[in-house]
C-alpha cells in the first residue's frame, strides 16, 4: 500500500503528528482528541502494513515509512 490508499483525514493526522512531534499536540492543532489521533495513526499503520511513528517520552518521530507517507 502507498500513502494514496490513505484517506485525506488520515494524511492530515500524519502530517500534524510529524510536524508537532506528538499525538497530543497534533490533536490540539486538529481540534481532535488524542484518542482520535491515535486511532487514525493506527488505521494508517494497518493500511500501510508498517509502523509509521516511533512513540516515546520525547514524543513521536516518523520511521522511514512514516516520513515517506507524510512526504
Amino acid at each position: 500500500m502507498t500513502n494514496e490508499d490513505l484517506t485525506p483525514s488520515e494524511l492530515r493526522v500524519l502530517v500534524a503528528v510529524e510536524s508537532r512531534h506528538g499525538f497530543s499536540a497534533a490533536a490540539v492543532e486538529l481540534g481532535l482528541t488524542q484518542s482520535a489521533v491515535s486511532h487514525a495513526v493506527r488505521a494508517a499503520e494497518r493500511k500501510m502494513g508498517t509502523v509509521l511513528f516511533r512513540r516515546g517520552r520525547n514524543g513521536a518521530r516518523p520511521t522511514a515509512a512514516g516520513a515517506a507517507a507524510v512526504g
